[in-house]
């Protein structure tokens, strides 16, 4: 629940303002010191936070909008089957079958990303439903997905639906 009580600019922040600045500093800091390889490592340490909170984000809106049982179920088994094909089990392939099998490698990335979008979906249709039970109402939703989808924009909309409707507490962002 941590990410869906937070301010629509926190989360901002952390998507797209902290790995910007965060890169710059290190750029900086790599190009006055000259210390070789600090710029690769630490621009990949500057954007990691765009990865936690986004998944963090997602897996909250997920596990608290989606109401129905047999969704939240697909949806954890596969929220988690993304991240272990996306993290592990893919690019291990990728070393071991790049050469051999490319279509495979391109068949599991677009079969991840599909899994995405489908759990985006539930999240979508969680808010929904959620909104129609309090008299809420909604915007479009295919605007409604792309804007849990494009979150670094659609958290200035989303977020503070998303905390009416689960009454977390007044939104003022």
């Amino acid at each position: 629940m941590l990410f869906l009580k937070a301010k629509a600019w926190v989360i901002f922040f952390f998507l797209l303002l902290f790995p910007i600045l965060g890169t710059i500093v290190v750029v900086t800091i790599g190009r006055v010191l000259e210390i070789p390889g600090i710029i690769s490592i630490g621009t990949v340490i500057a954007w990691l936070p765009i990865i936690i909170v986004y998944a963090g984000w997602l897996w909250n809106a997920g596990i608290y909008l989606i109401c129905e049982p047999n969704k939240m179920k697909w949806f954890r088994r596969l929220y988690w089957a993304i991240f272990i094909v996306g993290f592990l089990v893919g690019p291990l392939l990728n070393v071991l079958f790049k050469d051999h099998l490319p279509v495979l490698m391109e068949i599991i990335g677009l079969l991840n990303f599909i899994g995405l979008l489908y759990c985006i979906n539930l999240i979508r249709k969680g808010l929904h439903q959620r909104e129609n039970e309090l008299g809420l109402t909604g915007s479009s939703r295919l605007i409604d997905f792309f804007l849990i989808w494009l979150l670094p924009v659609g958290i200035w909309f989303t977020q503070p639906r998303i905390q009416r409707a689960l009454k977390l507490s007044a939104p003022d962002n």
